[in-house]
């Protein structure tokens, strides 16, 4: 018999707060994206500019859809950041009132003109089941409330592992493949710097995604290994230190870098059969 409190769960009010959440984080997504996936273009496009095609006129547009991009992305730097905290304050409200935890009195509720906003424009498939229904009934609310919190942060640490490998692998090879394509063309040093100069936006934009899931991974670590020392010893665990994890994963959901949804669909089964193993 399934723990109670997942009864709730599958109730029109809470399934419409995560499909809330689920297309705003999608907007914060997409912006991300679409960035990453165009300087992947322009950090192969760049070395053939200048070593193939030799074309003035076709290196000044590529230097000029570099420096937009950059006004683009500061520009939209704050409408990504504020799709990523609707986000995180839609499904801390779906938590908040499936654990039956008080409201933490320093955040502002959500907006629910905003939340019928976004439930209205979700277009996937129906959301059912968030947390695993193998959750004993036998076990006390408050350690259930710790075993769910736990599926949540450790669920988001191995995505964000096997993403940030992905990441790490692809800047590795890409620039050894960069640097075996200059060597056997004999660049020669200014044709070596401008590419390294105009590839820069690259790096650097995949440098700030690595580090970006480091941080949110040792984040959502030291809440994870802080709930299994309390359920793996069975101990007692209050309300209000529950309230207070539950701010934390509040906190890590606001990080900047996302996992694109492929990603997440490749791993979601994996990542599921682990979580069941866990509650199981």
């Amino acid at each position: 018999m399934p723990n109670q409190i997942l009864f709730k769960q599958n109730s029109p009010e809470l399934v419409k707060l995560l499909r809330a959440s689920t297309v705003a984080y999608y907007k914060a997504k997409l912006g991300e994206i679409k960035i990453t996936y165009f300087l992947i273009i322009l950090a192969f496009v760049y070395p053939i500019s200048y070593l193939i095609v030799q074309d003035e006129n076709v290196k000044l547009t590529l230097f000029g859809c570099s420096f937009l991009l950059t006004v683009l992305t500061q520009l939209f730097a704050n409408t990504f950041k504020n799709n990523t905290s609707k986000g995180a304050i839609f499904k801390e409200e779906f938590d908040t009132i499936l654990f039956k935890l008080p409201w933490k009195s320093t955040l502002k509720k959500p907006d629910y003109s905003e939340v019928s906003k976004f439930s209205l424009q979700y277009k996937g498939k129906e959301i059912k089941d968030w947390y695993s229904t193998n959750l004993s009934s036998a076990i006390p609310h408050n350690i259930s409330v710790a075993v769910l919190q736990h599926s949540n942060t450790s669920w988001d640490i191995e995505l964000r592992v096997q993403y940030r490998r992905w990441l790490t692998g692809f800047l590795i090879a890409y620039s050894i493949l960069l640097w075996v394509v200059l060597v056997s063309n004999n660049a020669d040093g200014q044709i070596i710097f401008s590419i390294y100069f105009s590839i820069l936006s690259f790096y650097t934009h995949f440098i700030v995604l690595i580090r970006g899931h480091s941080s949110a991974i040792h984040k959502r670590k030291a809440i994870s290994e802080h709930l299994d020392s309390i359920i793996i010893s069975k101990k007692e665990i209050s309300i209000e230190e529950l309230r207070d994890i539950q701010y934390e994963i509040y906190i890590s959901r606001q990080e900047s870098a996302k996992v694109p949804n492929f990603f997440f669909l490749w791993y979601k089964k994996q990542l599921n059969r682990m979580t069941e193993d866990y509650i199981e």
